[in-house]
């Protein structure tokens, strides 16, 4: 449960962070550098990020059964729909975007697949490392007990 909760936490961070970013960038080039903006922006974002944080939940954590290739695969997809979804619905409820213009829709959709992409890159490379890292310790663990159990045969 621990482990979950640390999930959530640090890929909510991960979100929020992107999101933060993709709103900055969005704000900056649709209403200009100069654009007055209301502090309720920054309740909007933490609010998507929570939203699209929570399906974390779907994927196994350490211990759990893992999924197949195509299982994990069809998680992901329905993640990038569900994340679409919150971010263009709430979006549009918030007011970020004017459904009836195409170009402002095609620059959040573009924001969107960006963020994914960053985060679930920055997840992949921190994960990946992670294992490194753990392979590592098991390796020198290994070596230890290896080397424990050579001296222990010499001194009978």
């Amino acid at each position: 449960m621990i482990k979950r909760l640390k999930i959530l936490v640090d890929t909510f961070a991960k979100i929020t962070l992107g999101v933060s970013f993709a709103a900055a960038f969005y704000i900056s080039v649709i209403w200009g550098l100069d654009a007055h903006i209301s502090v309720k922006v920054l309740w909007e974002v933490l609010i998507v990020s929570a939203v699209c944080t929570i399906p974390i939940l779907m994927f196994p954590v350490d211990g759990e059964k893992e999924l197949s290739k195509n299982g994990m695969l069809l998680r992901r997809i329905i993640y990038f729909i569900f994340v679409n979804c919150v971010v263009l619905g709430l979006g549009w409820l918030f007011g970020w975007f004017y459904i009836e213009k195409p170009a402002m829709v095609a620059f959040m959709e573009f924001l969107i697949i960006f963020v994914y992409v960053i985060v679930n890159a920055v997840v992949y490379i921190s994960e990946n490392a992670e294992a490194k890292n753990m392979n590592k310790r098991l390796e020198e663990i290994k070596k230890k007990t290896r080397e424990l159990k050579k001296s222990d045969k010499k001194n009978i």
